[in-house]
């Protein structure tokens, strides 16, 4: 018995190697794809580290020196960049290293060094603006830019270390995995070889059972066909008398026709009556199919209702939020100038406090105007019409012309997938002039703004893709608060914070809703989709 059921167990055996075999091999993937990620993050961290040097310390040296030489602006330019890439540059090094759990004490003291670097190269830049030649000549033979360099050597080789350690490990445990695999491949080797012999030995003697089988199965049809010759005979013995039978069947079934003919005609009464019933059930179930549409109707009106009174709910929540937020700050101002002016004991005072006054005041009529605004959107989503898109994109380019020219933008537009979309005109110019003008104020000043405006059906929505190459937005950082009242994330630039928030606000209002994408240094992309 037990040698029976041992090449099941084998077969087991087998097939639970295998298995293995399937989740090393699924585990040295993953290995291998953990090793690919770990060498583009060390060497991302080596690329940018190297551009601390090349770029930050070297571009305020060379900036710093060439001003030296010429005091004209445009040689300080490398000062300029050195400082307007110097945090995008740390980030990029600082997010991967700290994912690696790299102590970042060298790191942290090299980064606070180099921006005191940068501070000490425009103090420089500042004497030599003043003319004060003997101070600069002082502070810049302290050479305070060679010790930058050696601590950024220094932290260079500890981060080289720290991520050449990293991929020895990952090789070393890719390794390991690879003569783990191995080792279970030889097993499976030497399990399977005598399982498949014994296979073979016992085949072999199931075909000559076969062989056995099939003859004695010919001797078997030889004694059948004998007997069969000898029923024939009794068949047709058999047969006579059951002729004979017959006959006196016949007269009986006659009697039973009429028996049938009798039954038939009830059973046609009975086929009637059934199908009355039916037809009664049919008309009842379609009753209860319509009852059943018009109960499912009104049920889709009431969620419609109260996904309406839900959104205007939030809408009114957000509004009182921001009307209490945003109108506390200037009126508190105004009521502590106005006791600052009661108790003013000169005229200068007074009049100072007046001033501040009278500011405090304009800022809360710019809040009072801007809620103003945005309670306005509320009012005109139920006369939706066609807008043509491309007589507004035509309005909004006129009253950005002094924009576009000063900046040089280039601007295109293809609205030939989607024409128009049904909305409400004011909302759409707004749209494409806050979009557009946004793209133009926050450009990269390294070159000229592109801005493209296209179309494209979207399932249940018309979808307005502008894209443009500006200076971009960190949205890991940033998206949760991208269209926030008052929200800022380019400070280099005057704003209110309010396009955004009124973009989506407006198209939330025409049953729309928009979407963004974007990447540092490359460009923004915004998505407005419009009911179709």
């Amino acid at each position: 018995m037990f040698w029976k059921n041992i090449i099941y167990i084998v077969v087991l055996l087998i097939g639970a190697l295998i298995l293995a075999d399937i989740l090393l091999t699924r585990q040295n993937n993953i290995i291998i794809r953990h090793n690919k990620d770990l060498q583009i993050q060390t060497e991302t961290i080596k690329r940018y580290h190297d551009q601390v040097g090349r770029v930050v310390i070297h571009s305020l040296d060379i900036g710093l020196r060439g001003y030296a030489i010429i005091k004209e602006d445009r040689f300080s330019t490398p000062m300029e960049n050195a400082k307007k890439w110097s945090d995008s540059i740390f980030t990029n090094i600082e997010e991967p290293l700290r994912k690696l759990n790299y102590d970042l004490t060298e790191f942290n003291a090299l980064k606070d060094s180099v921006y005191a670097y940068a501070t000490y190269c425009y103090n420089l830049k500042r004497l030599l603006d003043e003319n004060k030649t003997e101070e600069f000549l002082r502070l810049f033979s302290a050479d305070k830019g060679a010790g930058l360099w050696g601590q950024y050597i220094s932290s260079e080789e500890s981060i080289v270390a720290f991520t050449n350690n990293i991929a020895a490990q990952a090789q070393e445990s890719y390794e390991k995995a690879l003569a783990r695999n191995q080792m279970l491949q030889i097993i499976l080797f030497i399990i399977c070889i005598p399982t498949l012999l014994y296979t073979a030995y016992y085949t072999g003697k199931t075909f000559k059972l076969s062989d056995l089988l099939r003859q004695a199965e010919a001797e078997r049809n030889k004694i059948l066909t004998n007997q069969n010759t000898k029923l024939e005979h009794r068949v047709a013995k058999r047969t006579q008398e059951i002729a004979a039978q017959n006959e006196e069947i016949i007269s009986q079934s006659e009697e039973l026709a009429a028996q049938h003919e009798a039954l038939a005609f009830q059973n046609k009464q009975l086929f009637d009556a059934q199908k009355l019933i039916e037809e009664q059930n049919r008309e009842i179930q379609l009753k209860n199919e319509k009852l059943e549409l018009e109960i499912e109707s009104r049920t889709q009106e009431l969620q419609n209702t109260n996904r309406e009174l839900v959104l205007h709910n939030n809408q009114l929540e957000q509004f009182a939020f921001i009307a209490a937020h945003n109108l506390r700050a200037p009126l508190a101002r105004i009521l502590g100038l106005a006791n600052v002016v009661e108790l003013s004991k000169t005229a200068e005072d007074k009049d100072t406090a007046l001033q501040k006054l009278v500011t405090s005041t304009q800022d809360l009529d710019h809040v009072i105007r801007d809620l103003n605004l945005i309670l306005n959107i509320q009012k005109h989503t139920s006369n939706l019409v066609s807008v043509d898109l491309a007589p507004a994109f035509i309005r909004v380019v006129k009253m950005l012309e002094k924009e576009i020219e000063e900046t040089g933008a280039i601007i295109t537009k293809d609205f030939s997938a989607a024409e128009k979309v049904y909305a409400v005109a004011p909302y759409v110019e707004s749209i494409l002039y806050n979009l557009i003008s946004n793209a133009i104020k926050y450009r990269d000043p390294q070159r000229p703004p592109r801005i493209n405006l296209s179309t494209a059906i979207d399932q249940d929505f018309v979808c307005l893709t502008i894209t443009d190459n500006g200076l971009g937005i960190n949205l890991g950082k940033y998206k949760q608060n991208m269209f926030t009242l008052y929200k800022r994330f380019h400070t280099h630039m005057e704003g209110k914070g309010l396009g955004l928030y009124l973009v989506k606000t407006q198209i939330i209002a025409l049953g729309g809703k928009i979407d963004v994408e974007s990447e540092l240094n490359q460009g923004t992309t915004f998505k407005v989709y419009f009911k179709y």
